[in-house]
C-alpha cells in the first residue's frame, strides 16, 4: 500500500497538470463552470510546479536549484507589493496573495516546460554518445 502512495504522490509531483484536470472534472461533476474555477485549479497546482520544477532541475543538471526558485519567489512577492503599494494606498493582501500565486502559476508553467524540453534532449544527446 506504501508503494502506491508513493507512485500516487511520485506521478502527481512529475505532472502537475493532472492535479489540475482532476480538479476541473470534480468542478465540473459539482455542477460549476470551468471558466469560474480555472483559477482555483491553477492554485492547487502550484504547489506541485515549484515541487516539479525543482526534482526536474535536479534531474536535468545535477544540481539542486531550490535556493533559487525560493529565492526568485520571495522577489517577486516583495515586487508585487511595492507596485501595488505604489497604486494603491490601502492595498487588501488577500488579492495581492492571489495575484502573486497566480503568477508563480504562470512563471513556474513556462519553467516547467523548457526544463522538460531541456532534459529530454539533454538525456537524448546523452544516450545518443
Amino acid at each position: 500500500m506504501a508503494g502506491l502512495i508513493s507512485a500516487i504522490w511520485g506521478i502527481l509531483i512529475l505532472f502537475p497538470f493532472i492535479v489540475t484536470i482532476v480538479f476541473l472534472i470534480v468542478a465540473r461533476k459539482m455542477g460549476k463552470a470551468p471558466a469560474g474555477v480555472i483559477g482555483l485549479a491553477a492554485d492547487v497546482t502550484t504547489p506541485f510546479l515549484f515541487i516539479a520544477v525543482y526534482i526536474i532541475c535536479m534531474t536535468t543538471f545535477g544540481k539542486g536549484a531550490g535556493i533559487y526558485i525560493a529565492g526568485l519567489a520571495i522577489v517577486i512577492a516583495i515586487i508585487h507589493v511595492v507596485i501595488e503599494r505604489l497604486k494603491v494606498k490601502e492595498f487588501r493582501i488577500i488579492r495581492l496573495l492571489r495575484r502573486t500565486w497566480r503568477f508563480y502559476f504562470l512563471l513556474l508553467f513556462i519553467a516547467y516546460f523548457l526544463l522538460i524540453m531541456t532534459g529530454t534532449v539533454l538525456k537524448i544527446i546523452e544516450y545518443m554518445t
